[in-house]
């Protein structure tokens, strides 16, 4: 149906949600990303303050395997849930979006490895922070991959 212009309001209508939809997605594809590496940060804290309290390491104590064990299986935990919410909280590509999380991931390690390097100061056991740049970023893709369900843009295309 035309207007008396000629026009076609439905289509204009159509157009008009679409291209809020996109900006929308955009937004949301970035507060995706940002949630799960606020996840991740801040559990990343807590867990590793929770972890010195429970095995005792204080400071200049030697590196325990317990506190080891636990420092990485805590980093894997929060990373997979980190990977998971991102991509529940993604609009569309959902394991796209936990990837580009693990790909910040990776870059923020590899800054930290290299200026720990750069500054004299790797830490003992000096592979540790090696390990660390794995965990989290594969924790983040794990838990990306157990999002299965399709999102609602995947589902109405």
């Amino acid at each position: 149906m035309t207007d008396s212009g000629g026009r076609r309001p439905d289509l204009d209508e159509a157009v008009e949600v679409w291209s809020s939809m996109n900006d929308t997605s955009l937004l949301r594809s970035v507060a995706a990303v940002i949630l799960g590496f606020a996840l991740l940060t801040l559990g990343s804290v807590l867990a590793g303050r929770l972890v010195i309290g429970a095995t005792g390491i204080g400071s200049g104590d030697p590196v325990t395997a317990l506190f080891i064990g636990a420092s990485l299986g805590s980093r894997l935990l929060l990373a997979v849930a980190a990977g998971y919410l991102t991509a529940r909280a993604a609009p569309r590509a959902p394991r796209l979006h936990a990837g580009a999380l693990a790909g910040v991931l990776a870059f923020f390690s590899l800054a930290a490895i290299g200026g720990l390097t750069a500054a004299g100061g790797l830490e003992d056991p000096a592979w540790y922070p090696t390990v660390m740049l794995f965990v989290g970023p594969v924790g983040v893709v794990i838990g990306g991959a157990l999002r299965n369900e399709p999102s609602q843009v995947e589902r109405a295309g």
